[in-house]
C-alpha cells in the first residue's frame, strides 16, 4: 500500500508542476522574448545580428530581437516601415551570401 501512495504523491507533484510549466518551460520556451518593442530606428551600422522568431504555440506575436554591437538586445516593433524594409533586405542578402538574418521559432 505504501508504494502504492508514493506513486499517487509522485504523480501528483509532476501534474502540478507540469501545470504551472516548471518542467515543460524550460524545454520548449514557454514565453515570448519581447516585453517592449521600440520603433525608433536604429541604424544597420549598430547590428551585430537579427534574430526573427516566428509565432508560435507559446508566443502568438512574431518578434524581431536586435543585437546591438556593443551587445545591448533591442526588440523592435515587426509592424513599423523601417523594420519591414530591413526585414526584406537582409533576406535577400542571406539568400546570397552569408547568413546575416536567422529565423528562429518561438516553440524550441
Amino acid at each position: 500500500m505504501k508504494i502504492h501512495a508514493r506513486f499517487l504523491l509522485l504523480g501528483t507533484i509532476v501534474i502540478c508542476l507540469a501545470a504551472h510549466g516548471f518542467c515543460i518551460g524550460t524545454i520548449t520556451n514557454s514565453r515570448c522574448k519581447c516585453v517592449n518593442v521600440i520603433s525608433n530606428f536604429i541604424h544597420p551600422r549598430k547590428y551585430q545580428h537579427v534574430g526573427v522568431f516566428n509565432q508560435g504555440s507559446y508566443c502568438r506575436k512574431v518578434e524581431i530581437v536586435i543585437t546591438l554591437k556593443h551587445g545591448k538586445r533591442v526588440c523592435v516593433n515587426p509592424e513599423t516601415q523601417w523594420v519591414k524594409r530591413m526585414v526584406s533586405f537582409l533576406g535577400k542578402r542571406a539568400a546570397g551570401t552569408n547568413e546575416v538574418i536567422t529565423e528562429e521559432s518561438s516553440t524550441e
